[in-house]
């Protein structure tokens, strides 16, 4: 009986091993239906003009899908390259029957629609390429096989070949995908003032790769998209101006307080930019802190976008004006020493002292000049 089973499974084997029946090979999804037009084009034209005027058809259908495509994307980015188009009387009006004004042509309204355009730029490059690969790959898959060639060398090698890009170009790939993902978000723009971690500036270009920016001091920085693991935006919609200031301890802080405002209403009076650009109500929400030699008071404005450093500089120098003309006195560092400079009949009085009962006094012959300390051996000035 074991031999018996042994010898079934052995034949088994051997009819599974001579089977002629192929293993079916990949093919691209719905190829059902393109073997059934092929067929219908070969039973209209015959079987020699049938597969030709099939290929044809499927190069000009291709085309076809590519035009619309392109159309479709060009619409798409173009609205929003474009945005509200306010120089139209009917959107003008719109907007004026809602109360909402209508910029003029500024440097920040320049600099929004080069934003736009560049977006729409890189998002409309992006699609076209995307769009293109897939027409072009689908197209050829389906002539190749119209023709006789079988496909399935031709996937394998592709899979084989993505495969190596995947490893060979990690970086890049990486790069082109956070580059989309910053574009759907709209994260910044050209004009917006960004800090990616290693580097700071106004953003210049922004491209599927990489972002360029120009720093402070001029340097323009590249820098790809696949590093920026963060991106702190500081003009998006609005930025806000933030000044701290360390008066002395025993100083009076509702005056300080009440000094800090005033100066603000003061550069607001005196320069129409720094007016327009305060949004909001300044604000000094009271003691952030305090040590034993310094309190610590911060002074808080939302302003325009971009503008928070002309106006900390005009309140730097209002806070100055008002703490001088008020006598409130800046916090010293606990590292330093005040001394007053005795008068002259003070000076006088404390030498003869001196010279009288050197022994009271810690060092032999000390005496005082200009505010310091001496040794009598050092001579002082007059003695001679």
């Amino acid at each position: 009986m074991l031999i018996s089973g042994m010898s079934s499974l052995a034949s088994t084997a051997t009819a599974a091993s001579v089977d002629p029946t192929p293993n079916p090979s990949p093919s691209l999804p719905g190829s059902g239906q393109v073997n059934r037009l092929s067929e219908y084009f070969d039973d209209i034209f015959g079987s020699g003009f049938g597969p030709l005027a099939f290929i044809g058809v499927i190069i000009l259908v291709a085309i076809i899908l590519w035009s619309i495509g392109r159309w479709v994307i060009k619409v798409v980015t173009q609205s929003i390259e474009d945005g509200l188009p306010v120089t139209e009387r009917r959107a003008r009006a719109a907007l004026k029957k809602a109360r909402i004004s209508v910029a003029e042509d500024t440097l920040d309204s320049r600099l929004e629609r080069e934003r736009r355009r560049q977006r729409a730029k890189t998002i409309r490059l992006v699609l076209n390429s995307t769009w293109a690969v897939l027409i072009i790959t689908t197209t050829v898959l389906i002539v190749l096989g119209e023709v006789g060639i079988s496909i399935a060398p031709l996937l394998a090698s592709a899979g084989i070949v993505g495969v190596a890009l995947g490893f060979g170009a990690q970086s890049l790939v990486k790069d082109l995908i956070a580059g989309v993902f910053m574009l759907v978000e709209d994260q910044y723009g050209v004009g917006d003032i960004i800090d990616v971690g290693e580097a700071s500036g106004v953003v210049e270009e922004i491209g599927l790769r990489s972002v360029r920016l120009r720093s402070i001091d001029g340097t323009m920085w590249y820098v790809p998209n696949g590093n920026i693991t963060r991106v702190g935006n500081m003009t998006r919609l609005w930025s806000r101006a933030m000044l701290e200031v360390k008066i002395g301890y025993d100083s009076d802080v509702e005056e300080a307080r009440q000094a800090m405002l005033d100066a603000v209403e003061a550069a607001r009076s005196q320069d129409e930019q720094v007016d327009g650009s305060i949004l909001s109500e300044p604000d000094v929400p009271g003691i952030e802190s305090f040590d034993y030699d310094s309190v610590t008071l911060r002074l808080l404005i939302q302003v325009q976008p971009a503008t928070q450093w002309d106006v900390m500089r005009a309140l730097r120098r209002e806070i100055r004006r008002e703490f001088a003309d008020r006598g409130i006195q800046m916090a010293l560092p606990h590292q330093g020493f005040k001394l007053d400079r005795p008068s002259p009949d003070t000076l006088r009085e404390h030498t003869a002292e001196t010279h009288a009962d050197p022994a009271s006094h810690p060092g032999k012959g000390e005496t005082t000049r200009g505010g310091s300390v001496v040794r009598g051996d050092q001579g002082a000035e007059g003695d001679e």
